[in-house]
This record gives C-alpha cells, structure tokens and sequence, in this order.
C-alpha cells in the first residue's frame, strides 16, 4: 500500500535489489510488517561462543537491501554483491511484529523452532557495494522490554571491501533490551569502509552493547566527520574495531552512559560490567601492525551511576582491550589526541574514569604496548588526578610523547601521567613507562 504524505510517497514494503544493482530509494518505507514481503533468512556457520556446530538462522526484517539466494540453503538468502544503495528518503524500522512473531512461533513450534537471533537492517548490501544515507534512518527498538532473544539493531551494514556513506541521519529510539545490540554505521567483514558526515543518535533505555561506527573485520577505517550522540544502557563502543584498523574522529562524540550492571541476561556468554567510551579496540596478540587511533575533534563521555551500577562501572575517551596473552607478541599501538577529550561521571561511588584507559576489566596480565604521540589535555593536578592514563596492564612509551597543556602550565612528570588500579598493582601486573 502507498500513500503520499508530505512530498515522500509512504510505502509499508521493503525495497529489494540484486547483484549488481544500482537502487535509490526516495520514498517514505514504514517497515512495520514482518511479513514475507519485509523478511529474509539467512544462516551462517557458528563461531566458537555459540558452542554449536550448526548454522545459526537469522529472521531479518529490512528496508532497502540488495539480496540474492544463499545456494547452500534452498530457499534462503544472502546479501547480494557489487550494488549501490542510495537513501534519499525515510526508512523506519519496527522489530515490535518481528519480536512478536517469533515469539508466537516458539510457542507453536517448540524445540522444532530454531531461529537464533532477530535482525533489523534499514539498508543492507553484500561484498564490494556501497551504500550511501542522504536522508533519514529512524530504527525504532519497541519491541519487548524483557525480551531475552538475541537482536541485532542495524542501520547500514554490508559485506567485505564495501564503503558505507551517511551523509543524512540515523536515529535510534525505544525501550530495547538487555539482549539487543544496536549497529549503527558497519558490519564483521575486512576493508570495510565507514564514514559519518551527518548526525547518528541513539536514545535507548537498555541495550547489551552499542557500536555506532564498527566492523569487527581488518584492514578497514572508521572516520567521524559529523555528530554522533549517544544515550543508553549496557556497553558502549561508540567508534570500535578490531586490529589494523584506522579510526579517527574529526567531529563530535557526546556519549551518555546509563551504567547498569547486567548479570545473566546477556548474548554470547560475555559477562562485563558497564562501561563506555568514544574510541574502542580490541584485539589479539598478533603481528599484524595495527593503526593508530587518533582524534582531531571532540569526545565528551558521561558516566551515569546508580545502585544498579555495581562497583566497577568505567568509563574512557580512548580505551584498548587485549585478550589472550599467550598467544604471541603485539605491536605497539599509537593514540594521539590534538582535539579534546572530557570523562566526567555522577553517582553513589567513585567510578574509574580517564581520557585514556587499558585492560580495565581483564583480570590477567595482558600489558598493550602503547606509544602516545601528541596528546591535549586540560590544567590538572597530576599528582593527585587518576583521570588522563589508566590501566590494568600496559606497557606506555613516551618517549615521543607532545603533552600539551593550558597556556602556563607545567609539564608533570611522566611517571604521573599513569595510574594503575591498586588490585592490579598488587596482584603484580605489568605496568611500565619508558621515557
């Protein structure tokens, strides 16, 4: 059904492309409807934190995508490649019929009913493709508060060696849950290219994990030139990737967190406690010669506290997570900063804080090799402040560090620019600064 409203004309189905194609949308899609027109399958081998040898079927509600059918699984599909997608319009999308639906099928079905997680994508595209928002993405997570099936929350996404534009805005708004994920701009797969020029919001009471711009693929870039404001639950990654990928923030970040500490209701067995940041790696020891992380505009990010909180809420401008020590050596990372970073926080305890953090919720000894290059900062008292470089366990080199200061400050001491938290400390964990 169509309407005109407005100069968009409204349509309730989704627009599906193919391989190769070139599609523009210029329509208002109010994807309510989580019926065969707006709905596509797909599975996909599980990784090793399913603890399933299967594929794993996904119910994807969508918007404007280009597919094709997955030759592997009669009757499926995959995102198609090599096509360009182009939103000039509105495209909202609604996961209330899809949560109730699946829903309605567990209970019919039983243990007959295998679907793994739920996917909302407004605009979607395999390998070697681009997609560009010049106009509104509204993604709307209103389905069940307390629900507890996996959900994936996405604006723009696509496959391998595919670029992905907005020029226009992205919004997310509703209740969410503890088990939905919110995906802005990006997707898992390598060289994977995203830019933001435009606005990205996301206003939700509750969300396991939040990435705005991401891939979880190497050899990528994510590269802020807009504003991205962010207000929610759970765990925050607003621009974050994995090794060897480029990231740098020329615009704004203004991130609320509304730290609550979610115990057993979360995806894929990870058990964190709250934490937020504008800039996020994490990684494996590996060779491989990362990027360096680098911010040129602004990052403000907000610490909310509550009781609900748990002792150990974190929040960082920059933070670095490796895992897995053992497994061979790491280059060193570089972070600069020549913009502006600001963590501040309320609540009934002190929370750890810091323009910079490292390893902050690993409990083994993981020092990350981290070189700093030009770094702004405000007027302190660094002796007594445990807000610029935190750790759990690190290796820091300054020995090209350009710490710049207010106009008549004086440079501190290098050895008071770290702070190592005292548990870490006293279990013995690698905490080094080289000169």
């Amino acid at each position: 059904m169509e309407l005109t409203t407005n100069r968009f004309i409204v349509s309730s189905q989704a627009v599906i492309a193919g391989a190769g194609a070139y599609m523009v949308n210029e329509k208002h899609l109010i994807i309510e409807d989580a019926s065969d027109r707006n709905l596509f399958v797909y599975r996909y081998a599980a990784g090793a934190q399913f603890n399933v040898s299967r594929k794993l079927q996904n119910n994807v509600i969508c918007g404007l995508v280009a597919l094709t059918d997955d030759p592997s699984s009669p009757g499926d599909k995959m995102l198609a490649p090599n096509a360009t997608l182009i939103n000039k319009g509105i495209i909202d999308i609604h996961f209330k019929d899809l949560y109730a639906n699946h829903v309605r099928n567990e209970q019919q079905q039983g243990e007959a009913y295998q679907v793994d997680a739920l996917r909302g994508y407004a605009m979607a595209a395999g390998a070697n493709s681009v997609l560009i928002n010049e106009g509104i993405i509204n993604v709307y997570m209103d389905h069940d508060a307390d629900a507890e099936t996996t959900m994936y929350c996405c604006a723009m996404w696509a496959e391998a060696d595919s670029m992905l534009v907005n020029k226009g805005e992205i919004h997310f708004y509703g209740n969410g849950s503890w088990q939905a994920l919110v995906r802005g701009v990006g997707g898992v797969a390598d060289h994977l290219h995203v830019v933001n020029e435009g606005l990205i919001t996301v206003d939700v009471n509750r969300a396991f994990q939040t990435r705005v711009l991401h891939t979880a693929g190497m050899y990528g870039s994510l590269w802020n030139k807009g504003r991205i404001e962010v207000r929610v639950a759970g765990r925050v990654m607003t621009m974050g990737s994995v090794t060897s990928t480029q990231m740098q923030n020329d615009g704004e970040i203004e991130v609320t967190s509304l730290a609550t500490l979610i115990e057993g209701k979360i995806p894929y067995l990870f058990n964190f406690p709250p934490m937020a940041t504008g800039m996020y790696e994490h990684f494996r020891p590996g060779v491989m010669l990362p990027a360096p992380i680098v911010n040129r505009g602004s990052i403000k990010v907000h610490l909310v506290g509550s009781e609900a909180s748990g002792p150990d809420a974190i929040a960082f401008g920059f933070y670095y997570q490796m895992e897995n020590q053992d497994h061979g050596e790491t280059p060193v990372r570089v972070a600069v900063n020549e913009g502006t970073v600001e963590v501040t926080q309320e609540g009934p305890a002190e929370y750890v804080t810091g323009e910079l953090g490292v390893n902050m919720q690993l409990k083994e000894d993981n020092p990350v090799k981290l070189k700093i290059g030009t770094w702004k900062t405000r007027n302190r008292d660094f002796a007594q402040a445990h807000d610029l470089f935190v750790c759990q366990s690190a290796c820091f080199d300054f020995s090209e560090l350009d710490l710049q200061l207010e106009d008549g400050e004086s440079l501190p001491d290098v050895s008071d620019l770290v702070y190592q938290l005292p548990v870490a400390s006293q279990r013995g964990d690698t905490c080094e600064i080289v000169k």
